[in-house]
């Protein structure tokens, strides 16, 4: 039963996955519906984590990410990887860094999410808030 769990998740991964062009440079963008471990955080505790039986969001628009100025010692290349919390309305209401390889980054990333829009999740046919992990790759 649990692989067929891991089966099915990994399906919807990849229906979830987005690519992106970044401007003078590439991005790609992965969604994940995996749980983070937020229970104190009062910004995430609103924003449900995926579970069995629900049907996830899916990205309607998501806006490609521009490729930040560098300093002169940054590699031209990094991830970052975000929390982001969706509101019923499927617009993305909280975003969190969790990980971040240049910070510099961080900041394109971070606006680039908090543009997209998408169609809910929902649990038992009502849309529903919730929260996913988006790792976002640039690469120059």
């Amino acid at each position: 039963m649990r692989i067929l769990t891991l089966i099915a998740l990994s399906i919807s991964l990849s229906f979830l996955s987005a690519t992106a062009r970044a401007q003078t440079g590439n991005a790609r963008s992965t969604l994940s519906t995996l749980p983070a471990d937020f229970a104190g955080d009062q910004t995430f505790s609103q924003f449900q984590p995926i579970t069995k039986g629900m049907k996830p969001p899916k990205a309607t628009d998501a806006p490609d990410p521009k490729f930040p100025d560098l300093p002169p010692d940054a590699e031209p290349h990094g991830t970052v990887v975000m929390l982001v919390g969706i509101n019923a309305k499927g617009r993305v209401e909280a975003v969190r860094v969790l990980r971040s390889d240049e910070p510099a980054f961080e900041t394109s990333a971070a606006n680039t999410v908090k543009k997209w829009k998408f169609r809910p999740a929902e649990k038992n046919g009502h849309a529903v808030p919730v929260q996913v992990t988006v790792e976002m790759k640039f690469e120059k």
